[in-house]
């Protein structure tokens, strides 16, 4: 302390930043100030709250930068929190920007997709919560209009040598002036004029469209163009609005429980509320330095930016952080309390928003707890936040199927699970069928390096566990691996002999009974659909010129044989590779 207290005499009472550090000379906070010797002396001298008594403790040193303004201090602090992540700062994960429609100001303008709006000429549409919804219009307006994608600059006269594109019919070929320059504007009109939200002359031109390929006989390309006119009918014309000056606002919200803090922000554009967006952090700070901190940290690094941004209370320095947004963006910013009721009344619902997030994150912190507690109980080095689960099943020696589902803390991620045909011959057992899933599953993380996971569950005893290891000892691969057995629900590892039993209630094992019955599931579901589908293949070979191939594209069109039961036979006969004479033989079979 008597080192520190020196350092404090030091520092000079003019603007500038202050970063604390800990006995490992880790930066762990970074701060502004108009006045450093003023601030940082405060935060030794008289009573503390809690959470600033907790953060005094932890300083071992500290360092100063002077400024020339209160301006530059902030910039510098927001440029040295991104440098050092200081544990005790705002830390925004949220990269979220949205998405734009751009229409460039070319001589030949393009229409696509774009998150970058500043210093960036065109006319910008938006912005959309939906990025897939973007996407689609997006595409439909190239496709439909025939709009050049490349992104060459081209001038008069336009005599250049058309691309793939123009070839495959997805381009009208204005740069070789197949399509006339006043032409091609009129297509990129229409499109300006759909993205305001007159849809009416987009909806029209599609409808032609599908309407010839109905005169002749195309179905399925006709039914792709009926589902682009409800994508674009399904699109509000209050979401297809042009960027101006309207009054845009946010609603910044928060609430503190214990050391945790969630900041929630209600997006306003254009008069109506697009979003929402909630962050949750560890924090020690008081509560004004924290709003603060989170206000200055989330409006210096966000383009969406809005017109007024309504608070809780005033937030200090609010001056200092609008001038600093306005030099970088060239967008005047407004920080204020609400005074109007319907203002006050999202404010509210921001509080609100912040409290459900708190209460959905409270739970995903409860889990990884008790993901702590499995670790003491299966002596894993690790928390298990990264947990698969292996299942086989089998229908009389046929379909055999084995089944991975996985679980990042705690919750389930569909988007890893795996399915596997066992190629096994005759009639193999679950022992087997372990053997094999686990040699393919496996071989591949160490071919390409992927990450292993905290804990392997096999569904199954103690015959079951040791099939994976002698499997994974064979791979040489170390990880920790157990048996949950069923029927008794023991659980059976590799270093002791007797199985663990714990208590019913247990939400460490109702942790693992979940995952084990999800992948139980998912395997299930695995047989299910290749055992209807065998069926279901089998009845329609039975018609003379259905070979197996043109099975499956029927079964992968149509999901069912009853479906295909209720078609007419110029229906079945649009399918690929089933002319009219089998869709005939199709039709009579079933009538």
């Amino acid at each position: 302390m008597n080192e520190l207290t020196e350092i404090l005499k030091q520092i000079p009472k003019r603007p500038g930043i202050y970063m604390y550090q800990d006995t490992d000379n880790i930066v762990i906070y970074v701060g502004k100030a108009k006045n450093l010797f003023n601030r940082v002396n405060s935060y030794f001298k008289g009573k503390k709250d809690p959470k600033t008594e907790a953060l005094v403790k932890k300083i071992y040193n500290i360092d100063f930068f002077i400024t020339n303004s209160e301006m530059e201090a902030l910039i510098l602090e927001n440029n040295l929190i991104k440098q050092y992540s200081p544990k005790y700062n705002i830390a925004l994960k949220d990269s979220k920007s949205y998405p734009y429609i751009k229409v460039t100001k070319e001589n030949l303008p393009r229409i696509y997709k774009t998150r970058e709006i500043v210093n960036s000429t065109g006319i910008f549409f938006g912005p959309f919560v939906n990025s897939l919804q973007v996407d689609s219009i997006v595409s439909i307006l190239n496709t439909v209009l025939k709009l050049r994608k490349c992104r060459k600059k081209f001038n008069k006269p336009y005599n250049n040598t058309v691309c793939l594109n123009y070839h495959i019919g997805l381009c009208s070929g204005p740069c070789n002036s197949i399509i006339s320059e006043e032409e091609y504007l009129l297509n990129i009109k229409s499109a300006t004029e759909y993205l305001k939200g007159n849809i009416a002359p987009l909806v029209k031109v599609l409808t032609e469209i599908m309407q010839k390929y109905s005169d002749e006989l195309l179905f399925e390309q006709a039914g792709i163009v009926r589902d682009q006119i409800k994508q674009i009918q399904s699109i509000k014309e209050d979401q297809l609005m042009e960027s101006s000056n309207n009054e845009n606002s946010d609603f910044v919200g928060f609430i503190i429980e214990d050391d945790i803090a969630v900041f929630s922000i209600i997006i306003v554009r254009n008069g109506k509320v697009i979003d929402k967006k909630s962050f949750l952090f560890n924090t020690i700070l008081s509560v004004d330095t924290l709003e603060t901190d989170f206000i200055s940290s989330y409006y210096l690094n966000t383009e969406f930016l809005p017109d007024k941004v309504f608070c809780i209370k005033p937030i200090d320095n609010c001056e200092i952080i609008a001038e600093v947004i306005k030099n970088k963006f060239n967008k005047k910013v407004i920080f204020q309390t609400p005074y109007l009721q319907k203002d006050k009344r999202l404010l509210k619902l921001s509080i609100d928003n912040a409290g459900i997030f708190y209460e959905e994150k409270k739970l995903q912190l409860d889990k990884i707890h008790h993901l702590r507690e499995l670790k003491q109980i299966l002596s894993l080095k690790t928390i298990p936040r990264y947990i698969e689960c292996l299942d086989v099943a089998t229908l009389d020696g046929k379909f055999n199927t084995g089944a991975i589902s996985v679980f990042i803390d705690g919750e389930p991620d569909t988007r890893l699970y795996r399915q596997y045909n066992v190629k096994g011959e005759g009639h193999p057992d679950d022992y087997s069928m372990i053997k094999e899933v686990i040699a393919r599953r496996f071989q591949k993380i160490k071919v390409k390096k992927e990450k292993l996971p905290d804990l392997l569950i096999i569904d199954g005893g103690k015959g079951q566990l040791s099939s994976a290891t002698e499997i994974l000892d064979l791979l040489e691969i170390d990880i920790p691996v157990i048996g949950l057995a069923k029927k008794n629900e023991e659980i059976y590892t590799r270093i002791s002999k007797n199985p663990i039993k714990l208590p019913e209630r247990s939400y460490s094992l109702k942790i693992l009974q979940a995952i084990r019955d999800e992948s139980h599931r998912f395997s299930n579901t695995r047989l299910r659909a290749r055992y209807e589908n065998s069926t279901l293949t089998t009845e329609l070979l039975k018609i003379e010129g259905v070979g197996k191939k043109r099975a499956l594209l029927l079964l992968k069109r149509f999901k069912s044989i009853n479906a295909i039961k209720n078609l007419t036979e110029t229906e079945i006969a649009s399918t690929e590779h089933v002319g009219p004479d089998l869709a005939k033989r199709i039709y009579e079979y079933f009538h």
